[in-house]
């Protein structure tokens, strides 16, 4: 009767240590050959692998990628199955596979975002053992708005939101600015100005102050990657019409043979329509125009009658209210043109001038003149616009800032033609006869400036040695 012998552990152990060559022999890790030398059996490679080989692999969306699964026998079939265990056996599309000798290839030519999640490659069941080898796909979206309006509009006296549809994954944090000032979202109490959305910012009782450029910043940090973006927003804020300032004047003068401009400045949103009617009838005739800006319309009137005189009324308009305003127009004086045109110092870039024109007499304190207007061009400028005085620059000049009229930023050593013209609350004067002026030459000037500076300190020296 045989006697089994109970081993502990680590007695097996011991026992196994002292004949480490029959120990792998036994357990088939080698073979004893003579002088009790131990030979290793070769490692088995395994059936598949990949190339790249990490476990998980990350892409943006339409990024292109391939990936290979290698046999260790050439003639073993093998095939890729997608995160849904569907077989991919097609050769052609987006996502296809590709054969070659011992190696099946995975072809992405544009990633999306379904292709995420875990890729296998296995070999058939009818091969001779089964294998398999999987690594996860991981699929990044950048950051981009989608059909974010860079222009929207809010109504005045209502709740708002401005839209920013921010797309990405993984999902990026939202912040916002308002003309370049950071917006506190974090605040979700009902008294809070401001709430952030999924789809926007939610923006309460909005008025003008509201409107301007709002950017939407998107941000995100991983474990493998960090981006932002932003977009700037205009938002517009509709209200009805209002006047941009209050300095037109109610009562204006202008007189037969001369021209008047009244404007009616207001502003918007949606942009307003400006219509002008003369004593209650619309405006016909050639007699006038029309110029339309931004936030205003200017009627240009060249007067040859006294029926052109009376009260003219522009409305401004918008879906959302219209306001109106009343200029009348009255007889004025036409002012005597200057009797007294010429230059009283020149200097490389500038001209003083001296210009006077007597009192008129039977006519109203409010009808005299009270300033000059000055056209000027260089001796290039008129011949190059064959003489024609509406390219010249202009500079107005009034009383009431000093009897001094100085042109200047003119260029050295530059001939110039120059005409001038009274003003009075009825308009211009007839314009005077061209003079031509010109100015000192830089040279001269620095000339002066130095002497006038140098000399009396060199005579200072001189006396004090």
């Amino acid at each position: 009767m045989d006697i089994l012998m109970p081993f502990c552990p680590i007695t097996l152990l011991l026992l196994l240590s002292h004949n480490a060559a029959a120990t792998a022999a036994i357990l088939g890790l080698g073979q004893l050959e003579s002088g009790n030398s131990f030979t290793p059996l070769p490692l088995a490679s395994p059936p598949l692998t990949l190339t790249p080989s990490t476990p998980s692999i990350t892409h943006f969306v339409n990024d292109s990628f391939i990936i290979f699964c290698k046999t260790v026998q050439k003639d073993i079939d093998t095939k890729w199955r997608d995160p849904n265990g569907q077989p991919r056996e097609n050769t052609k599309g987006r996502v296809h596979i590709e054969k070659k000798t011992g190696l099946l290839a995975l072809v992405f030519e544009h990633i999306s975002l379904d292709d995420k999640g875990n890729w296998t490659c296995e070999v058939n069941a009818n091969a001779e053992r089964d294998a398999k080898k999987s690594f996860e796909l991981l699929v990044n979206q950048k950051i981009s708005f989608g059909k974010t309006e860079m222009v929207q509009s809010v109504r005045e006296g209502f709740d708002a939101m401005v839209n920013c549809f921010v797309q990405g994954m993984p999902a990026p944090e939202v912040s916002w600015l308002h003309n370049g000032e950071y917006i506190n979202t974090s605040v979700n109490s009902s008294s809070s100005k401001y709430n952030q959305l999924s789809n926007g910012l939610y923006i309460r009782n909005v008025t003008q102050t509201d409107a301007g450029e709002y950017t939407c910043r998107a941000m995100r940090i991983t474990p493998t990657f960090s981006d932002s973006d932003q977009i700037t927003i205009l938002l517009r804020t509709q209200h009805k019409p209002h006047w941009f300032y209050n300095e037109t004047l109610p009562v204006q003068y202008a007189y037969v043979g001369g021209s008047v401009n009244l404007s009616c400045d207001a502003m918007g949103e949606p942009p307003p329509s400006f219509t002008w009617a003369h004593n209650g009838k619309g405006i016909v005739g050639f007699n006038h125009r029309i110029f339309v800006a931004d936030y205003g319309a200017t009627l240009q009137l060249n007067i040859r009658n006294n029926t052109q005189f009376g009260d003219y009324k522009c409305k401004v308009a918008n879906p959302l209210g219209s306001i109106d305003r009343v200029i009348k127009l009255r007889p004025g004086a036409k002012p005597l043109g200057p009797t007294r045109f010429q230059i009283k110092r020149y200097h490389a870039d500038s001209f003083e001038l001296e210009l006077r024109t007597p009192r008129m007499i039977n006519v109203s304190d409010e009808m005299q003149i009270f300033g000059y207007r000055v056209a000027y061009m260089s001796e290039n400028e008129f011949k190059y616009s064959a003489g024609n005085w509406s390219y010249a620059k202009q500079r107005d000049f009034s009383f009431h800032r000093g009897q001094r009229f100085i042109i200047s930023h003119l260029k050295g050593n530059t001939t110039y033609l120059m005409r001038a013209a009274s003003r009075n609350l009825a308009g211009l004067s007839d314009w005077s006869n061209v003079k031509i002026f010109a100015t000192a030459a830089a040279s001269s000037w620095l000339y002066t400036c130095w002497c006038h500076l140098v000399l009396p300190f060199i005579g200072f020296i001189l006396i004090w040695h």
